[in-house]
């Protein structure tokens, strides 16, 4: 198959989608497959070294925060899709090159395929500053889709001002995005939570649950002693780890309050928050006014590939989060070994209450609570840790860019013959 990845956001962007694009991208070569990602390039004098990545020029941050909004497009930006000659087209972005892609699909009746990675609902509660590319998206959703007019009047109706700009928000968002699923084949959804949400807005494309494969991240005993030198950790010191963006959506605040909770029953536990957004300062602030000094460890940024000493010198995962569609640390945690307490359970597989983890409420007590009863109790942290190992390994890189393969050959294979339908019906 000649495959065409449309995103706004990829390498060297470090977010999901862009693990998500490069790990199915990786897979699906190997399995002898031509992939060509479609992306933004993250600066003008940048020059693109993987074959099979083709860039167009862009600027940070014009409508979604952790999107790269690329540029008006020329005609030859048509010209060099077509001279890929795809056999169906899959986006993962509903911004510009996103959009493009399924522009493209549609207007060539090439199968088109798409991923919700982000829960916009939510996150223009977070992020009410975006509410002009969501106004975007609900007008050229139409334009996209080739709907007639009574579609553009659906969409400018859903953006007349209402007094609730997060209730303003999420209407767009749901009429937006939705018009625009309902012209795909197939809609993947990476977990439970979004299949439920997608349906909720009335999406009429089958929607499948298809999670991104994660392998484990390796790493050496030498690496895990130089990272716990580092960080001044010491052996068998309780360490309860959380892996990711430092947006306020992310729900850290709550993570911080739970840990007060735990220091006053084991004093020598340390909390450790790996990863960067300008959000960090808030936290380390509000960190401080607890009281909670150096027993919170702020590293910054750890590159991906020595994550695997960060998760061996852990005791605990804990994912506070109620805005993630997937959480590709919780699976990189099980990999590791890792018992897990998170809040939102609907978005993996790979943790299972009382297996090898724990599910909390959306409050510091609890979150404490589901803690302690882990690090407490040494037989239940090998037992949860194995159980994790278990669980993630059903969850490979392999093996779900094989059921994206399928997905592709069954949708290439469904387009065709709905294409082929009207012919039949006049013989």
């Amino acid at each position: 198959m000649k495959i065409g990845l449309f995103s706004d956001s990829y390498l060297p962007s470090l977010d999901g989608i862009s693990y998500s694009i490069e790990s199915f991208r990786v897979e699906l070569e190997k399995r002898g497959h031509t992939v060509t990602v479609f992306a933004p390039a993250p600066s003008i004098r940048y020059k693109e070294k993987t074959p099979g990545v083709v860039r167009f020029p862009a600027i940070k941050g014009l409508f979604y925060d952790d999107y790269m909004t690329s540029m008006f497009f020329p005609p030859e930006a048509l010209l060099r899709i077509k001279r890929k000659e795809l056999d169906i087209i899959h986006f993962h972005t509903p911004s510009q090159i996103g959009l493009l892609g399924a522009y493209y699909a549609l207007r060539n009746r090439i199968p088109l395929v798409t991923t919700y990675h982000t829960d916009l609902y939510e996150y223009v509660s977070h992020y009410p500053q975006v509410l002009p590319g969501t106004i975007a998206l609900s007008l050229m959703s139409p334009l996209i889709t080739g709907g007639g007019l009574s579609d553009f009047r659906k969409a400018v109706s859903s953006i007349r001002p209402e007094r609730n700009i997060d209730k303003w928000n999420k209407k767009i968002v749901m009429r937006g995005m939705t018009a625009l699923h309902n012209r795909c084949d197939y809609v993947i959804a990476p977990s439970r939570k979004m299949r439920s949400q997608l349906e909720s807005w009335g999406t009429t494309a089958p929607v499948r649950v298809l999670p991104t494969g994660v392998d484990p991240i390796t790493t050496t005993a030498r690496a895990t002693s130089l990272f716990r030198t580092k960080w001044k950790l010491q052996v068998g010191e309780p360490v309860i780890l959380f892996v990711g963006r430092l947006g306020k959506e992310k729900n850290i605040e709550l993570l911080i309050e739970a840990f007060v909770q735990v220091r006053k029953q084991i004093p020598k536990a340390k909390l450790m928050i790996v990863g960067r957004n300008e959000h960090q300062k808030v936290l380390e602030e509000y960190a401080a006014q607890l009281g909670l000094g150096e027993s919170v460890i702020f590293t910054g940024h750890v590159e991906h590939s020595r994550l695997g000493a960060v998760y061996a010198n852990a005791t605990v995962f804990a994912f506070p989060s109620r805005t993630d569609t997937q959480g590709l640390v919780l699976h990189e945690a099980a990999n590791s070994g890792l018992p897990i307490v998170m809040i939102d359970k609907e978005i993996t597989e790979v943790v299972r209450d009382k297996v090898n983890g724990l599910f909390a409420r959306n409050s510091a007590g609890d979150m404490a609570k589901k803690l302690l009863t882990i690090l407490k109790d040494s037989k239940k942290q090998l037992e949860y840790g194995a159980a994790s190992k278990k669980l993630a390994a059903e969850y490979s890189a392999v093996h779900q860019a094989k059921l994206l393969e399928e997905l592709y050959t069954k949708t290439i294979i469904g387009h065709q013959r709905a294409l082929e339908l009207p012919s039949k019906n006049k013989s």
